[in-house]
């Protein structure tokens, strides 16, 4: 007989202790992949949109998204990006 272990929770048991670890470190995979995407974006317009006057606000925001990058990729503050440069 096979034992459903997709949703023990709802059976009034526990889950394994690697799931939530699991899901934890997906969802930040997720995170991480959506703040590099607008780092991406945020670059890609400021290169091509030089004179905006919205330029400044753009700067900021990428300087505030890749301090959050950085802080959830390495949380012991070390810049993962910066090797040997």
């Amino acid at each position: 007989m096979a034992t459903d272990t997709t949703r023990p929770a709802a059976r009034g048991g526990s889950a394994p202790s690697s799931t939530p670890s699991l899901e934890a470190g997906a969802e930040r995979e997720r995170t991480l992949d959506r703040l590099e995407a607008r780092m991406e974006a945020l670059q890609f317009t400021m290169r091509t949109r030089r004179s905006s006057p919205r330029f400044e606000l753009w700067r900021h925001d990428l300087r505030e998204t890749r301090e959050s990058w950085i802080r959830l990729a390495d949380p012991d503050g070390q810049d993962p990006t910066c090797e040997g440069s």
